[in-house]
């Protein structure tokens, strides 16, 4: 162990006798107790850890970010070597309010994965203010997300050689993960979502909980299986909305994600049919055929607006923001009719709100592309967090062979959306680490029945996922139905779905089996 990790170890130590905290924690013949044992010094934010956030929204109660405070938890980068070096995890939490006893700490997790669970408890902790009153609400950077160790890739990919150069999507997925291995490359193997679920226990000893009492959305429902995976005994109150589903692949999950959000903009179609002045018509056929050809229109004559260029896939990932949430509907009616006067400012408005979220939205939180980026330019940080920790989880590893056929399949899938989900396959072509699909087996019989949240028409994480992942872990887990549209149900304000929640948190009441809101 390091002179500073021996430090760090015994203070952590001593403070964690103070707290009388167990003499001892050990996983396989590694003593873990000197990062079990630690105690969190929360002090106020700083303005560096708030910039990456939106500034205030409507929501925000005066004095709302005065209220957060924030720690580092030291946790072991390779927990089967723990005394070689450590990681310093970004926390932030809301102290409980009251009325009411305190119930102990509520861990959220966005999704993502990538997602900075600091930015998103900045943006949206006004929406946890009933379980605010009884809980601290408290969230953190995963392991190369955020603040907690980001993932680099320098800042422009080198160019590739002038000679026999290679243009293909292929080639450049190739030099981005080279690039990833160069500036990350010590980082990369210990960023699995199995890595974060031990984070999340050591987290749980520090805020001083026998049990761990969650809220993951997204890519979270899955962080929050594993860990009741290799933890079933330290499970609390846990509730996974807009629900992976831990059978699928990543292969069978792209092509599920786009026929999801095909059938998410149908339903939007549907919606503008019924309504008065509809840009796309009054006949589904010609409002299908419509959406299809401002795409090729775009693809063939990218528009300008402000110096900004609006093409095909800037397109399609306005649809897309826009499909997470029914409330962002009229939003998109409106763009597509100023679309179809010849102006795309409303689609590029629409476009840009998905990165100016900052990746911290749970409504936001799937593994899908960003917009793409020019030829010798990176993705976003909280794309190349995705891309790394979505190759640490999976064994998979696509290559130029197979994207034609990803091509067919996806379009086949949806003629908008598959062209766009179908490169996300080749994230993980000669990554530079291995992966490791351990993090696939969510068995956790011996764990409490969490509560599953899903919604019918749910385009990133589809419905029938929910039921995959409570069969999946064998525990008895309630599926509750939210009959609606977008994703991430509990933030969508509807009461019925509040009620069960915040009722299961709080009281620890588990609604019936097959019980349905909306």
């Amino acid at each position: 162990m390091s002179v500073r990790l021996w430090a760090v170890a015994a203070v952590v130590a001593l403070c964690g006798v103070l707290a009388g905290t167990p003499a001892a924690v050990a996983v396989g013949d590694q003593d873990l107790t000197p990062f079990y044992r630690q105690h969190l010094s929360w002090e106020p934010c700083g303005t560096d850890l708030q910039s990456g956030a939106q500034s205030g929204g409507a929501t925000e109660s005066p004095g709302f970010r005065e209220r957060l405070e924030c720690a580092r938890l030291t946790v072991p980068r390779n927990y089967s070597d723990p005394g070689r070096s450590a990681m310093q995890v970004q926390l932030i939490r809301l102290k409980a309010t009251g009325p009411g006893k305190r119930l102990g700490s509520l861990v959220l997790n966005p999704g993502g994965p990538g997602a900075s669970g600091v930015n998103y408890l900045i943006d949206s902790g006004s929406a946890f203010a009933r379980l605010g009153q009884r809980y601290d609400i408290v969230s953190f950077d995963p392991r190369g997300t955020g603040h907690t160790d980001p993932v680099s890739c320098g800042g422009k990919l080198s160019p590739p050689p002038t000679t026999g150069e290679d243009n293909s999507l292929a080639a450049k997925e190739k030099r981005i993960n080279e690039a990833c291995g160069r500036y990350s490359g010590g980082l990369l193997p210990w960023v699995g979502t199995p890595d974060v679920a031990r984070d999340m226990d050591v987290l749980r000893a520090a805020v001083h909980d026998d049990k761990l009492n969650y809220l993951g959305f997204s890519y979270g429902t899955k962080l929050g299986a594993v860990y009741a995976h290799e933890f079933p005994g330290k499970v609390g109150r846990m509730v996974l909305d807009s629900v992976e589903d831990p059978t699928k692949n990543t292969w069978q999950t792209a092509v599920a994600q786009a026929r999801g959000f095909q059938r998410a903009l149908d339903d939007f179609a549907a919606d503008c049919l019924h309504g008065a002045n509809c840009p796309l018509g009054t006949d589904p056929h010609h409002a299908q055929a419509q959406l299809r050809s401002w795409y090729q229109k775009l693809s063939d004559t990218p528009m300008k607006v402000k110096g900004e260029t609006v093409d095909e896939t800037t397109y399609v990932y306005a649809l897309r923001e826009a499909l997470y949430s029914r409330s962002d509907w009229p939003q998109l009616r409106q763009a597509l009719a100023q679309l179809r006067r010849g102006d795309a400012s409303g689609i590029l408005r629409l476009s840009n709100s998905g990165e100016s979220s900052g990746g911290g939205s749970a409504t936001r939180a799937a593994r899908l592309p960003a917009r793409q980026v020019g030829r010798d330019e990176l993705p976003p940080q909280d794309q190349l967090a995705l891309r790394a920790i979505s190759c640490r989880d999976t064994s998979e590893r696509y290559g130029a062979a197979d994207f034609p056929r990803a091509e067919r399949e996806l379009t086949k899938a949806s003629p908008l959306f598959g062209p766009d989900i179908a490169p996300t396959l080749l994230d993980c072509y000669d990554w530079p680490v291995a992966g490791d699909d351990s993090s696939r087996d969510v068995s956790a019989p011996g764990a409490p029945p969490m509560l599953l949240v899903a919604t019918t028409n749910d385009p990133a994480t589809p419905y029938q996922g929910a039921f995959s992942m409570a069969r999946a872990l064998d525990n008895s887990s309630v599926v509750l139905t939210y009959r609606g549209e977008g994703h991430a149900a509990y933030t969508t304000g509807d009461p019925c779905i509040q009620h069960h929640v915040d009722g299961f948190f709080l009281n620890g009441t588990l609604p019936k089996p097959r019980t349905s809101c909306g």
